[in-house]
């Protein structure tokens, strides 16, 4: 493996480690950020709430109102 295409990857990449104590519980969350991502936040975050209403509703949004009938 290059060793330099490796440098530019871990460069490319950034960490950041958070720890949440709720209740008796420590928990450490570790967010990492791709600079070379081609997606912005906005866009991220559009795709998962489609997907998660593609989910809920059914893939032609239908499928909800069937079941209330």
């Amino acid at each position: 493996m290059n060793n330099n295409n490796t440098a530019a990857a871990v460069n490319a990449v950034s960490t950041t480690m958070s720890e949440y104590h709720i209740g008796h519980t420590l928990y450490t969350v570790t967010t990492v950020f791709n600079h070379a991502s081609k997606e912005s936040l906005s866009d991220i975050l559009k795709r998962l709430i489609i997907r998660e209403c593609e989910d809920f509703l059914g893939e032609s949004g239908q499928e909800h109102e069937k079941q209330a009938v």
